[in-house]
């Protein structure tokens, strides 16, 4: 008889923490994720000081004091799960997020209640992508229907809209246009990374606006082993702009920096640079701006790869 004992240690690493309310008004939400940003940033600060190391009941932290303030539930998590937790509004909506912690404290869902908002949506200990779905709704003009919704894509697909430079390369964003009575009049997929939420999130409402147009946000944990979009693929209308891919053919003597050059252009998302590497040549990089994949291809060839641009499928 043979007897096999295996002694293991559980992994209790951070994720991120999502929280989304939502609020009767517009300006009820944008005053709530004002009044979110200011305190957090207050603690923030606080916990840069010396006054942190030893809190003085007399002079709580911020966040304490806030708290108490609102008779919201205290912990001692006030301190402890303060990291880059921001707050911010998309038109009725307000989004917490921190992308590295353990837990979040029960006030800021009090806190959001207090404030008469509800909680619709929570994500616990993510570790997957967060996939941001964005559904455009106003009335337009049947005969300016079609080109507002052109705009407004090309707009999100500028040189410097929130679709070129906050989305990562992996994950192509993906919309669609509604054609039928009660559908949004576009559903823009996109994955922004824990950074990138805020100002993708503001950037892509931004643009909305500008053409008459309000947006509500669907955020969930993408858990599925293939394309998180491929349900809004192939994307409708079609960019009138050409979209280039970024080809390597051949990683040179230096496999090592051509692949953290690639970390990098994608924005810090990990990639088995060997694995990747050795199958090409291979597009690295898909769906880009002229301008942007002619970029990535100069500091690809500065780290010694072989690499061009081609028009994308």
């Amino acid at each position: 008889m043979k007897i096999h004992v295996w002694n293991a240690f559980a992994s209790n690493n951070s994720g991120s923490y999502t929280i989304v309310g939502r609020f009767p008004s517009e300006e009820l939400a944008t005053r709530v994720a004002a009044e979110l940003s200011a305190v957090l940033e207050a603690h923030e600060r606080w916990r840069g000081s010396p006054e942190s190391r030893q809190e003085d009941p007399e002079k709580p932290s911020p966040l304490r004091a806030f708290t108490q303030a609102h008779s919201l539930t205290q912990s001692e998590a006030d301190q402890a799960d303060q990291g880059e937790l921001r707050a911010w509004s998309t038109g009725h909506q307000v989004f917490l997020h921190d992308p590295w912690t353990l837990t979040l404290q029960d006030s800021y869902e009090e806190f959001l209640r207090v404030r008469g908002g509800k909680v619709e949506t929570r994500i616990r200990h993510a570790h997957g992508d967060l996939v941001s779905v964005f559904e455009l709704h106003g009335t337009l003009p049947k005969k300016t229907k079609a080109a507002t919704v052109s705009a407004v894509v090309e707009e999100w697909y500028a040189d410097d809209g929130p679709l070129v430079t906050l989305a990562p390369f992996d994950v192509q964003p993906a919309w669609r246009e509604g054609s039928k009575p009660g559908e949004p009049v576009l559903t823009l997929g996109a994955v922004f990374q824990d950074l990138e939420l805020a100002p993708g999130y503001t950037a892509v409402e931004t643009i909305a606006r500008r053409h008459g147009l309000q947006v509500t946000v669907r955020v969930s944990e993408d858990q599925s082993p293939g394309d998180p979009l491929a349900w809004l693929r192939p994307s409708h209308p079609a960019l009138a702009r050409k979209l280039f891919d970024v080809w390597i053919l051949d990683a040179g003597h230096s496999l090592k920096e051509v692949a953290r050059r690639l970390v990098e252009l994608r924005r810090g998302r990990y990639i088995d640079g060997p694995t990747v590497l050795k199958w090409l040549p291979d597009a690295v990089l898909k769906r880009l701006t002229r301008d942007r994949a002619e970029q990535a291809v100069q500091f690809l060839r500065k780290g010694g790869a072989n690499a061009e641009l081609r028009p994308a499928e």
